[in-house]
């Protein structure tokens, strides 16, 4: 059995036969969609960038969502609140963070920010790791202790969805 390709997942999930229904109900020609499924079959993700933009508004819409959303959902990403995080590569906002605890602790500190209107850029997010550098593992872990206790821990923890693994 074959593998689902990416827009084969997007038309199994609006319930359309195949390509051709899907290039009637999008606006988007037919030829180009076969052309796009090709391209990220032998050459993945990375091709979405030499997609026209129309196009992708034009899908994002067939979806109810914002082209934004939707070339999240086509790179395999997930936002929480603003951030865009992985948790597989342990990246927030595109900058890969090597250590566990500092990744889980960012992220914690940030859903509870960003429950508060702040969502940092990827500068910002450079700005931080430079500080919490200096900061003693010891004392990273005692933050840790205390705020996994308090109800703020629960409060950032409810705004984390499932993430696709693969």
């Amino acid at each position: 059995m074959e593998k689902e390709t990416i827009l084969g997942t997007l038309i199994r999930q609006l319930g359309l036969s195949g390509f051709q229904e899907l290039a009637r109900v999008s606006g988007v020609p037919l030829r180009t969609l076969v052309r796009y499924d090709q391209q990220l079959a032998k050459e993945g993700r990375k091709t979405i960038s030499s997609w026209k933009a129309e196009n992708i508004i034009k899908l994002a819409n067939t979806l109810n969502k914002t082209p934004g959303e939707f070339l999240d959902w086509l790179l395999g990403k997930e936002r929480y609140n603003g951030l865009l995080v992985s948790p597989v590569d342990q990246t927030i906002q595109g900058v890969p963070i090597s250590d566990h605890l500092v990744y889980e602790e960012l992220l914690n500190a940030l859903l509870i920010n960003s429950n508060l209107g702040y969502v940092p850029t990827t500068k910002d997010i450079e700005e931080i790791l430079k500080k919490w550098k200096k900061i003693p593992k010891s004392t990273l872990k005692e933050i840790r202790k205390n705020y996994m206790n308090s109800v703020i821990y629960s409060l950032a923890q409810s705004q984390l969805k499932p993430t696709n693994t693969k």
